[in-house]
């Protein structure tokens, strides 16, 4: 009887320590506030180098993110000694990567001709992407988030890709929070949002 006893209490403490991991699980992000733009003003500008308007200066159109994330834990999160020399970023660092429900991948490939959120096929088509992350978060802190992902040049050139026409732009921009925003620290999620609770 006693040993009965003595597994009953074994389990119920599992249960509790169970029950107090699963509430300790609370991601330490807040998203903070968030919005989408298709914007000219993210992106360095490209110079023709042949033809008539050589030395004419291209600027190209972007998916612009932005992103306010707050620590609402009580440790850092990120770091800054491990900097990937050929991203430019810290691999140690806080990384967001946003990924795309299928309205939006759908809505990408009939504008773009492809995920514009898959890496690989951005580079497939050469266009690129300009980041500010804030590698850092201390406790309490707020860091700012911007994903720019190229579309294209408004106008007719030698040097970049044409971008969709405007009506196919505010399409894309409309479905553009059909996503999950995901928040890593050394390739460990940490946070996940999702952005169709933000429209």
């Amino acid at each position: 009887m006693r040993g009965k006893g003595m597994s009953k209490f074994v389990v119920s403490i599992s249960t509790v320590l169970i029950l107090l991991t699963g509430c300790s699980a609370k991601p330490s992000l807040e998203l903070m506030g968030a919005s989408v733009e298709i914007r000219d003003d993210r992106l360095g500008g490209t110079e023709i180098m042949s033809g008539e308007s050589k030395g004419e200066i291209i600027q190209p159109v972007s998916l612009s993110y932005d992103f306010v994330l707050k620590n609402i834990g009580k440790s850092t999160l990120g770091s800054a000694e491990k900097m990937n020399t050929e991203t430019y970023e810290f691999e140690d660092g806080i990384k967001i990567v946003i990924k795309p429900n299928k309205e939006l991948q759908d809505v990408s490939k009939e504008v773009m001709g492809f995920n514009i959120l898959n890496e690989e096929k951005r580079e497939q088509a050469h266009l690129g992407i300009v980041k500010q992350i804030s590698s850092i978060l201390e406790p309490n802190q707020e860091g700012e988030y911007s994903l720019n992902f190229e579309l294209g040049a408004l106008e007719d050139n030698p040097e970049l890709k044409k971008a969709p026409s405007q009506e196919q732009l505010d399409k894309l921009k409309r479905s553009a929070l059909d996503a999950t925003l995901v928040i890593l620290v050394e390739d460990e999620e940490i946070a996940r949002f999702d952005l169709n609770n933000l429209e």
